[in-house]
């Protein structure tokens, strides 16, 4: 494997540092299918896309499936296995979240996908257990967790990062399929399905990205871990911030309080 160690470490400085409730996961993308890892599990009946990922991500599995492997058309369809049958192309599959026909084609039409024909199955297995050379990485975490993965990601780079979202077609669209297409970080809330059948909780985002990135995310972490320390050290007194960060009346205020304070207690 050509990022075995590197992807041994950022796993082990993922689960010591963030401790996500899940395991962080790798996807592999394959163009055909005799391509499939050695002892990877296949589904004993159709699934979702994200159910699959929730037998990895919870239950350290090693899985892989094809398109007759998958029960949603939206999984198939976005990771480029099935073309766009008329269902998704005219927006009826979206029909009951939207006002009409036409808003549900205009989300349909918008959601991310791998062009079709380009992938024929795809393989997932925990990222200290990895067999495969995987594309992708995946993270479930909180809040707190995924803006660790995004801190790390500028480090060095700086910027911003957007989302986009249409509040469906989460796992299989707004991550994998974005993060595969856009080669770039893809940060992503969980769907109704992915919450339904597959056991994403209310306080978990995802974040992907491509195992290209995974040395720069490693090396971020690393160096952002002192400012930005997980978990969040709570403090609702006066902002302990430097004083370069708080505007001029705040830190006169601090200095004022530094100077009432016995010789040797200011800070």
């Amino acid at each position: 494997m050509k990022n075995d160690k590197i992807l041994n470490e950022l796993f082990d400085e993922i689960m010591t540092s963030l401790r996500p409730k899940t395991l962080p996961f790798g996807v592999k993308l394959f163009k055909n299918l005799n391509e499939r890892p050695p002892k990877t599990m296949r589904p004993r009946h159709p699934m979702n896309t994200c159910q699959i990922t929730s037998l990895v991500r919870y239950q350290g599995r090693a899985m892989y499936a094809t398109l007759e492997d998958l029960a949603c058309i939206i999984g198939a369809v976005t990771l480029g296995m099935m073309e766009d049958p008329e269902i998704m192309r005219s927006g009826k599959i979206a029909e009951m979240l939207h006002a009409d026909l036409e808003s549900a084609r205009k989300f349909t039409e918008q959601v991310p996908k791998i062009p079709y024909g380009k992938i024929k199955a795809f393989a997932a297995a925990p990222l200290n257990q990895l067999n495969f050379d995987p594309d992708l990485v995946v993270m479930y975490g909180s809040t707190a967790q995924v803006i660790r993965i995004v801190q790390a990601y500028l480090y060095r780079r700086g910027g911003r990062v957007g989302f986009t979202t249409g509040g469906e077609y989460s796992l299989c669209a707004d991550s994998i399929a974005d993060a595969y297409n856009m080669q770039d970080i893809s940060v992503a809330i969980p769907c109704f399905g992915d919450r339904k059948t597959a056991l994403a909780q209310d306080d978990e985002l995802t974040v992907t990205f491509p195992v290209s990135m995974a040395d720069e995310i490693l090396d971020g972490l690393r160096g952002t871990a002192k400012t930005a320390a997980y978990p969040t050290p709570m403090d609702i007194g006066f902002p302990q911030m430097p004083d370069y960060t708080l505007t001029d009346w705040s830190v006169a205020y601090r200095k004022s309080i530094q100077a009432r304070m016995p010789p040797g207690e200011a800070k």
